[in-house]
């Protein structure tokens, strides 16, 4: 959906965990509309190797270091023969949560 570098030093980049405000979590604490993300679903799940990339890793200060929605992981990456190839061929990185994303985290403003 972007230009995001989940592929990159011969690995697949993808989220170890969901973040804090991830979309895919049933009250989606961005406020992002279901019908958002239900299209944003139908421009990837179909599509060979195309992915949603977790906003927590882009617009990042001095970085780009992107990866898969790990919510959109969880939930295509079995059907998406891209996926499946880079798990059968072990080039799947699991990626720390960021801590520096410019996102604010619901739970800091509690």
């Amino acid at each position: 959906m972007t230009d995001a570098d989940i592929f990159r030093d011969g690995k697949v980049h993808v989220l170890a965990d969901k973040c804090a405000t991830c979309i895919f979590t049933k009250n989606r604490p961005l406020g992002v509309d279901g019908k958002r993300v239900a299209s944003m679903v139908r421009d990837t799940k179909d599509d060979p190797g195309a992915t949603i990339p977790c906003h927590s890793t882009l617009y990042r200060p001095d970085k780009q270091e992107n990866a898969i929605c790990r919510g959109w992981y969880d939930k295509f990456a079995e059907a998406d023969p891209v996926l499946i190839a880079a798990n059968a061929y072990n080039v799947i990185e699991f990626d720390p949560v960021p801590t520096d994303s410019v996102w604010p985290n619901p739970k800091d403003a509690a």
